[in-house]
């Protein structure tokens, strides 16, 4: 069963003894980490929300081995991504960086769900209005993972769009985050692969320049990932992009909360 209602979501979540919501979902514990981003400036501009999964054992479960497994069911899947979304939402809405955007990976296959559906009406719009946040904040990353309708992808992205939500595609250069998502999807923000970087560097400049034009043809901003050393940093910025993500600058961590905020 697909989760979908607000008593389903709230069996589910519940607060730890750090006052940060976390989910349980059948054997799994679902918790949420922020790593910033930054503006050129290197000026915090907002935070990606990341999950971290473990079992009742305590043992890690890696996301990306959970979300790309054969194994893991279609359903799994979107519940564990609906609740992973829903505690960053709330942990982000209690923090001290509220008032910055906030970056949420979508499965293509869970994001194909918003064409369905009027967005406005939606769970996620109503909770952001209850918390005091906006949907200009929010910006939905779409990962590398193959959609099973592109076109559902493009009225998904379209739909959210009109309703104040930005998109980026995640992860560009690598598997379906491709030129072709790009032109289709028409984001506002593209976030491109610590792989294109690494290839820059070791001087294969032609994917990089092609990422960056044609980030410029669509108007979209522009995200590097995965920034570990200061001369990729310099580097990157030598190139103009707008922001920057990697361990060099922050690493993933919870959130701090503003105590005044906490629910």
């Amino acid at each position: 069963m697909i989760l979908s209602d607000r008593s389903e979501f709230s069996n589910c979540i519940s607060m730890d003894s750090d006052r940060q919501f976390i989910a349980h979902y059948q054997n799994l514990t679902l918790k949420s980490v922020y790593q910033p981003i930054f503006d050129h400036s290197t000026t915090q501009v907002g935070v990606e929300a990341l999950v971290r999964i473990s079992n009742r054992q305590g043992e890690v479960v890696r996301p990306d081995q959970f979300f790309h497994s054969d194994e893991t069911s279609y359903t799994d899947k979107v519940n564990v991504e609906r609740l992973s979304r829903a505690i960053h939402i709330r942990n982000f809405a209690q923090s001290t960086v509220r008032h910055l955007d906030l970056f949420l990976n979508v499965l293509p296959n869970v994001g194909e769900l918003f064409a369905t559906k009027n967005v406005s009406d939606g769970l996620l719009a109503k909770r952001l209005l209850e918390l005091n946040l906006s949907c200009q904040q929010i910006v939905m990353e779409l990962v590398e993972l193959n959609a099973i309708s592109e076109e559902r992808l493009k009225k998904a992205a379209t739909s959210l769009a009109k309703n104040g939500f930005q998109i980026a595609v995640d992860d560009f250069g690598t598997q379906a985050s491709t030129e072709h998502r790009v032109r289709y999807i028409n984001p506002n923000i593209i976030k491109i692969d610590r792989s294109v970087m690494l290839n820059f560097e070791n001087g294969e400049h032609l994917e990089m320049e092609k990422a960056l034009e044609l980030a410029n043809q669509i108007g979209a901003k522009t995200v590097i990932e995965g920034i570990e050393t200061p001369e990729q940093l310099a580097a990157m910025q030598s190139l103009g992009f707008d922001m920057y993500q990697g361990y060099l600058l922050a690493m993933p961590k919870p959130v701090d909360l503003d105590l005044r905020l906490v629910i």
